[in-house]
């Protein structure tokens, strides 16, 4: 990804992932990156980010998404991540 806005290197959550931008008038798939961190040093919150190489976008800028969380809020998103992927498992064993 050129002009690439997070950084990437061996500790990045998924370097690879499969994204879709959806907005009012249009729909783009492509592949980004999605990285789950926090400060090395005295962290305060979880950070989830996402950015979809802006070369396979035609209708949005590049750019990058963060969400903000609390140590409580990134569990409950880890367990529906979990809750989510055992039914898809289950589904595919079906």
């Amino acid at each position: 990804m050129t002009d690439r806005l997070l950084r990437v290197n061996a500790y990045t959550t998924l370097d690879t992932a499969d994204g879709e931008a959806v907005g009012h008038g249009f729909e783009e798939r492509a592949l980004g990156v999605l990285n789950v961190t926090a400060d090395r040093n005295e962290p305060d919150e979880v950070r989830l980010e996402v950015e979809l190489d802006n070369t396979a976008l035609d209708d949005l800028p590049a750019h990058a998404d963060r969400v903000h969380l609390t140590p409580e809020e990134a569990r409950t998103v880890a367990a529906a991540l979990e809750r989510h992927a055992a039914r898809v498992d289950e589904a595919a064993e079906e």
